[in-house]
């Protein structure tokens, strides 16, 4: 059994339409939710709970159920990075996350789009969802982001990652 807190928003959500979206979290997961002032108890056999709370946290970083639902495929990850962790101030995590997300979102696509993962930024955090190599590249250059590196400089990087992956040279 796994025991999450989620936020107001998601549990919300996860109330409205007849508890839509948690009946399709139980029968994606063969697991059974119950939801209970923010907090989901999940329960399973192996490893379904993990992975059906692993879907919830993709949930509640704000991805869209149908990207989040990819977790239940043996091939797909998710990875949050902790900002508070490599910064305890509040101006300083502001501008790293505006450097992540870009001019009206522009950075963040472009991430997206160069490496096929999706990204997600809440509260003080950074997640990232996809494939293992695709998770890799886009989590590389998020942190080449953070680390102060020129969005030119990230991109052209992760195109040179993707021509070497495609051609298979490393």
């Amino acid at each position: 059994m796994d025991l999450l807190i989620i936020s107001k928003r998601t549990a919300k959500a996860m109330e409205e339409k007849n508890r839509s979206l948690l009946k399709d979290i139980e029968k994606k997961g063969e697991v059974k939710i119950k939801l209970e002032d923010g907090q989901l108890e999940i329960e399973g056999e192996g490893g379904t709970s993990w992975i059906a709370g692993q879907v919830v946290k993709a949930i509640d970083f704000g991805f869209l159920p149908q990207i989040a639902y990819k977790l239940f495929k043996d091939d797909f990850f998710l990875e949050v990075i902790d900002l508070e962790i490599i910064l305890s101030n509040d101006k300083a995590i502001e501008r790293l996350k505006g450097r992540i997300i870009g001019e009206q979102g522009r950075a963040k696509k472009t991430l997206q789009d160069l490496t096929g993962a999706w990204i997600a930024i809440s509260g003080n955090k950074i997640a990232v969802l996809g494939e293992f190599e695709n998770l890799q590249l886009a989590k590389e250059g998020v942190l080449r982001l953070l680390e102060g590196a020129p969005h030119t400089g990230v991109y052209a990087y992760l195109e040179r990652r993707n021509s070497e992956r495609k051609y298979n040279l490393k």
